[in-house]
This record gives structure tokens, sequence and C-alpha cells, in this order.
């Protein structure tokens, strides 16, 4: 398999990012909310339809006031409405971002997880063939996996 991670990430770039995030966060953070999982479950969603129907209910209530019921507040449905249109944007490009990070600390960690494999298998079978320190080294490298595969004694057992 090809090794398609292949960046050194220096501590002036990565300052550099944690810095630019760290902006996103001064600058969000007054506007944005958090909601439980069980509050986000509960609300309407607005999709790509629902932004159009939004602005078209708006405008039809902006230009005909006597279609507002009188406990709707319409500058506040404007508010909220200017408010999905103006985070959207920033909103997918976060989303995009998210998503290509997850993908690439997927590659890496998984080209990375793939080599120590290796290099594990390596050195049990250098263990088993009692090269010196490898011994410790698989003994170390091992407890990775306690716990795992068929447990003791279900090799033992006869066949039904």
């Amino acid at each position: 398999m090809a090794n398609q991670f292949n960046q050194d990430l220096a501590a002036a770039r990565l300052q550099r990012i944690q810095d630019a995030l760290d902006v996103l966060k001064t600058e969000l953070g007054p506007v944005l909310l958090s909601l439980t999982p069980e509050e986000r479950k509960s609300m309407p969603r607005m999709g790509d339809k629902t932004v159009a129907f939004v602005q078209k209910a708006a405008d039809y209530a902006t230009t005909t006031p006597a279609f507002v019921p009188p406990f709707v507040k319409l500058d506040e449905l404007k508010q909220d409405a200017a408010g999905v249109a103006a985070l959207l944007p920033i909103q997918r490009q976060l989303q995009q971002l998210a998503l290509d990070a997850d993908s690439t600390v997927m590659v890496a960690g998984s080209e990375a997880y793939v080599n120590a494999l290796t290099i594990y298998q390596n050195i049990k079978f250098m263990a088993e063939n009692k090269q010196p320190g490898a011994q410790a080294a698989f003994d170390d490298l091992k407890a990775r996996f306690a716990g795992q595969g068929k447990p003791k004694g279900d090799a033992d057992r006869p066949a039904k």
C-alpha cells in the first residue's frame, strides 16, 4: 500500500493553525449555542429547501403585515433568518475542513498502525527465536492486545 500521508507538521505551522483556530473561537464564540443531544433531537431541522421557505415567509410577512399573528415577532424571524444565511457558508467550510482533518488523521493513523503491527510481528518472531532484547520489547508491546482474541481454553474444548 502506498504511503498517502507524507507530511511533516512543523511546530511553527501548527502554532499558526492553533492561532487561527483561537481567532475563530473568539469571533464565533459569542454567537454560537450549545445544545444537549435531547434538544438537538427535538428541534425542527432547516435544510436548503427550508431556508428558501423561511425567507419567502419572511418576505410575505414583511410585505403583508396582516399575515403575521400577534404572537410572532417578525424582527426576530428576520434576525434568525439573517443569522442562518450568514453562518451557513461558515458551517459548510468548517464541516468540510473537519471531514478532511478526520480523513487525514485516519489515513496517517492507519499507515502508522499497519507499520507498527509489522514491526510488532517482527519483534514477536525475533523473541520466538531468542534474539537479545526482543522478548522484553515483545512483552511490552503485547500488552496492547491483552484481552483480545479467543478466551483461553476454547481450543482445548471438544467440538459438539
